[in-house]
């Protein structure tokens, strides 16, 4: 996606999936007054080693003072998150999703669950293998979904149907996104 808006033209990919903030962004939301679902990293990482905490801390103010909007923020770094988690404010309005690496979910799980928002829920795509015995107390839905690109490694049904036999036996909502995905560029 991000060679695909480079080839655009597309500014804001001018460093294709490099570290770039976008400070000019940040305030966007408080100008909007009819309520909305914001992803705010959807193609990102906010707490990414990069980015530093003075601007993470800058998107949750905005968050914060923003109640009417909900947030979606997405990591696969749990350890940074928990580490910053004590210096970030967290409102009911932002929910968070951690994948963690799908080898190592469970670990990293663990470590986001200790500053659980209202609404959490857990992204597991890419699904390149098997998650048995998912942690689902507190989570509030699961996304399920393949690798896409060029190079996408298969996902295999018994793996899409155990996860959701684990979220309805927890009682948890279920969303399937996509099987693999071949893009052409």
């Amino acid at each position: 996606m991000a060679k695909r808006l480079t080839a655009m033209g597309s500014e804001r990919y001018r460093n294709g999936f490099n570290v770039t903030v976008h400070p000019d962004l940040v305030d966007v939301p408080r100008r909007w007054r009819q309520p909305r679902v914001v992803f705010v990293n959807s193609m990102s990482d906010l707490f990414h080693d990069d980015i530093p905490l003075a601007y993470i801390q800058r998107v949750f103010a905005t968050m914060r003072d923003c109640a009417h909007h909900t947030f979606q923020v997405l990591t696969k770094r749990s350890e940074r998150l928990a580490e910053l988690a004590p210096h970030l404010p967290w409102p009911s309005n932002v929910g968070w999703v951690s994948a963690s690496k799908m080898h190592a979910y469970c670990i990293g799980w663990d470590i986001c669950s200790r500053c659980l928002p209202t609404c959490a829920f857990l992204s597991l795509e890419p699904l390149i293998g098997p998650l048995d015995a998912l942690p689902l107390k507190g989570i509030h839905w699961v996304i399920v979904g393949g690798e896409s690109g060029p190079k996408a490694r298969p996902m295999r049904k018994e793996w899409v149907t155990a996860i959701l036999r684990q979220c309805r036996n927890a009682r948890v909502p279920f969303f399937f996104k996509q099987w693999v995905a071949y893009a052409r560029i």
